[in-house]
């Protein structure tokens, strides 16, 4: 039995309730690997599979455990697989085909010891943290949306709207090309964060108008690139406003379509590309791997909190918390690091 962080529902199927319980582990089978959990995290989408948001694209399977973004230690190695032996340190993606993720609609990685493919799993550089390792799902989303959207560039001005994991990491990649870069979130907690991790300007976006609050930092009103990551129907709107012409617009942010204003005509004055791009296929990531290894970025950098499993009540309620938490992740209850990371 396992230590597990999981989603239910309830009788009707109205609710998703969530609970910490003993989940019997998967067995080892041919071609999989038992891992010993280092770290997961808490993803804004863990919220909004909790909060019944998530697109009806994404068919989850409950009860599961939650947590696609993760660490560990290679504790049986399964037959047939090669590449890996006990003790390994090891992170994977979450592709399990079509529109089915590990952790999301199905069992994830929120689990003292859990079973995964080994074809999803890499070995994490000696140079990288498993802390850090635990927040390259993220980055290899972003970097896969970057490509997609044709990249980024010290000539650019960047604008990113939520600063969640995902925009936080956008933000660590742009700056890394040096890009100029302002971030809109109504977290001050948050903005706080990005500014140390190299934003120009972070601004409320409730306080003024995009190219506005723009303008206030010193710079042009209107961005070469705007990543919308928060998923807000509003800030999806914002997107559009501030992109300049031939600007290029990448939507990142997962919830449910809503209705709200948008000056969708923006899009053919300003001839903006606009984009969308969702979680990180298994080819890019060695490229991730390539890139945090090489570039010495240290992504724990976003995280202000680890619990234990045994907490994952109160840790779900954190990572809700946008006025005080920015990253949070669960570690196994015998870890030695819990505690608010500054």
């Amino acid at each position: 039995m396992s230590t597990a962080m999981t989603l239910s529902v309830d009788h009707d199927g109205s609710a998703v309730i969530p609970f910490v319980d003993q989940r019997p582990v998967a067995p080892v089978g041919p071609g999989d690997l038992r891992i010993r959990l280092a770290y997961v995290g808490i993803c804004g989408t863990d919220a909004e599979i909790l909060h019944g948001r998530m697109p009806a694209t994404f068919a989850i399977n409950y009860p599961h455990s939650i947590g696609h973004e993760w660490s560990g230690i290679v504790d049986t190695v399964g037959e047939g697989v090669t590449g890996f032996a006990a003790g390994d340190r090891v992170l994977g993606h979450g592709h399990l085909g079509g529109n089915d993720w590990f952790g999301v609609t199905h069992h994830g990685a929120a689990a003292e010891v859990f079973t995964v493919p080994a074809r999803m799993c890499f070995a994490v550089p000696d140079t990288v943290s498993l802390m850090s390792a635990a927040v390259i799902e993220p980055f290899a989303c972003v970097l896969q949306a970057l490509t997609t959207i044709g990249g980024v560039s010290a000539a650019d001005t960047v604008h990113i709207h939520g600063l969640g994991a995902i925009g936080l990491n956008a933000l660590l990649q742009c700056h890394h090309t040096g890009a100029q870069i302002i971030v809109f979130d109504p977290s001050p907690v948050r903005r706080e964060r990005a500014v140390a991790l190299g934003a120009i300007a972070a601004y409320d976006p409730l306080q003024g108008e995009i190219p506005q609050l723009a303008v206030q930092a010193g710079q042009r009103p209107y961005a070469d690139l705007v990543i919308e990551a928060s998923g807000n129907p509003n800030a999806q709107a914002n997107a559009l406003e501030g992109a300049d012409l031939h600007g290029r617009v990448l939507l990142m942010g997962i919830s449910a379509p809503a209705a709200v204003p948008a000056r969708i005509g923006l899009i053919q004055e300003r001839d903006l590309l606009v984009r969308s791009s969702v979680g990180a296929p298994a080819d890019i990531w060695p490229a991730a791997l390539r890139y945090v290894r090489n570039s010495g970025i240290d992504l724990s950098t976003i995280v202000s909190a680890v619990f234990p499993l045994s907490q994952g009540l109160a840790a779900l309620t954190a990572a809700q918390d946008r006025a005080h938490f920015v990253k949070v992740m669960l570690a196994p209850d015998n870890s030695p690091h819990f505690s608010t990371v500054t």
